[in-house]
């Protein structure tokens, strides 16, 4: 079950997405929610710090604790609109060090919701999401910063390619697949006419667990786009939860994505639960 789950407050914008599904997410399961406000401080190289006047620093960290706190104010507001036990952690840091302090505190959690990184609207919602999912060591949750419906759970679309991985996504995410209506296991393959034993596989053991699931297999030809016939089947099946394995490893402390996860990450748009 989900009784723990945390969620990465944003700053700078007058809608936090992740913050409202995961107080969503929080009521279905009767689960407390903790969010993490952070006080972001400039991570300044030494070679410029003669560069910048110190008023200036100060003056950026002081707006950037009023960020934090205005975020931490919205998120109580929102944990208690919903109905839900919650509390609030803040701390000041640079960024590389928050992003890493989130990852080793999702590690007794749950589960962990962040959103997904805006492009039109740049901040640190890409250095969190991709150090929790690769360092916490449990699945991610990331909202589509489009999002404007709380979980519901009508279908959810299991992207199972046999990796560890997809193993990991899969087993972190049956207790939301266990409060949506219909699950379908979707399988990528070179030849259609190939018997696919791993399909049925999966869906004998989410039987074991008390869920129906259907097999849905689709060709995709050398080249084409993994993450684009995932996202379509998405579409075409009106899923609003999508169970996939994160890839990728971590060179000299730079996230470096699989080229699937990163297109997935850039161009979602339902929740999409990922573990690495």
């Amino acid at each position: 079950m989900i009784r723990d789950i945390l969620v990465n407050l944003a700053q700078g914008t007058d809608k936090d997405v992740a913050c409202d599904f995961a107080a969503s997410l929080a009521a279905s399961f009767g689960a407390h929610l903790t969010g993490l406000a952070v006080a972001y401080e400039i991570d300044v190289p030494p070679f410029y710090m003669g560069a910048l006047p110190t008023d200036f620093i100060d003056a950026q960290l002081l707006e950037n604790q009023a960020a934090s706190q205005k975020a931490a104010e919205r998120f109580a507001a929102c944990a208690a609109a919903a109905g839900v036990a919650h509390e609030v952690r803040s701390f000041s840091a640079s960024l590389g060090v928050a992003a890493n302090s989130f990852a080793e505190m999702a590690r007794l959690f749950d589960l962990t919701v962040v959103a997904q990184p805006n492009p039109d609207q740049p901040g640190p919602e890409e250095v969190i999401a991709e150090t929790v999912l690769m360092d916490s060591g449990r699945a991610v949750l990331i909202v589509p910063y489009v999002q404007t419906k709380p979980f519901t759970g009508e279908r959810a679309v299991v992207a199972w390619d046999g990796s560890r991985a997809a193993a990991r996504a899969l087993a972190e995410a049956l207790p939301l697949l266990h409060r949506t209506k219909q699950v379908e296991i979707f399988r990528v393959v070179t030849h259609m006419e190939d018997e696919d034993t791993a399909g049925p596989e999966v869906a004998r053991h989410l039987a074991r667990h008390g869920l129906a699931a259907t097999v849905r297999k689709l060709p995709v030809s050398s080249g084409e786009p993994i993450a684009a016939a995932i996202l379509n089947e998405v579409s075409d099946q009106g899923a609003d939860l999508v169970v996939m394995g994160g890839y990728g490893h971590s060179r000299l402390r730079e996230m470096v994505l699989g080229g699937v996860t990163r297109e997935i990450l850039a161009t979602m748009t339902v929740p999409v639960l990922m573990a690495h």
